[in-house]
């Protein structure tokens, strides 16, 4: 399935709950994350394959599902945000504004899905080792591990220890905390031996 594909999109979903009718969770895992310069031109095409990927894509595809979903007597639809959508990095500010804006499509999402049968959970994770190593990001190990004890409650929103600082972030003084984080992560990675 192409995520950026409406029509690709509409044709799995149908073959899914053709092929597994008692499918009942959702996951909208899929991002892309490129540095861009927020203070120069931006590229048309990372620009709209970004926000396609990264924002469309979930909503079309819960969409593509969502009438499927509300028929089981249980369901569950899962958004994978980042930290970055409260705490933006600046080399990454489209990404950051797409994880941002699935953040309060989530909160509207749970919000008109309640008195239904299907969950709306959010995972936030924090900076993990998904495709690097870099020290001060999380083990992916770590993370899931944490990801998976928080799903086995009754949360509507996945945060494991490392992410909460930035979840916990936002209020009047937040550009503050954006300033110090961008600073640091503009700063040399530490050294291991």
């Amino acid at each position: 399935m192409n995520v950026q594909d409406p029509a690709s999109i509409k044709a799995t979903a149908k073959q899914l709950i053709e092929e597994y009718p008692d499918v009942n969770v959702l996951i909208n895992n899929a991002g892309i994350i490129q540095s861009d310069d927020a203070a120069g031109v931006i590229d048309e095409d990372f620009l709209i394959s970004t926000v396609t990927t990264n924002l469309l894509g979930p909503i079309r595809l819960t969409s593509a599902f969502i009438e499927h979903l509300k028929a089981k007597e249980e369901a569950v639809v899962i958004n994978t945000t980042s930290i970055l959508g409260f705490v933006p990095l600046a080399t990454t500010a489209v990404y950051s504004a797409t994880k941002a804006a699935l953040h309060t499509y989530t909160l509207s999402q749970r919000y008109m899905l309640k008195d239904t049968s299907v969950k709306v959970i959010e995972i936030v994770p924090p900076w993990v080792q998904s495709n690097n190593d870099e020290p001060r990001a999380m083990p992916l190990a770590s993370f899931i591990d944490a990801t998976i004890k928080i799903l086995g409650t009754d949360t509507d929103e996945v945060l494991v220890e490392e992410a909460k600082m930035f979840r916990n972030n936002p209020g009047p003084n937040e550009n503050v905390f954006v300033t110090q984080l961008n600073d640091t992560m503009n700063s040399e990675p530490p050294k291991i031996h």
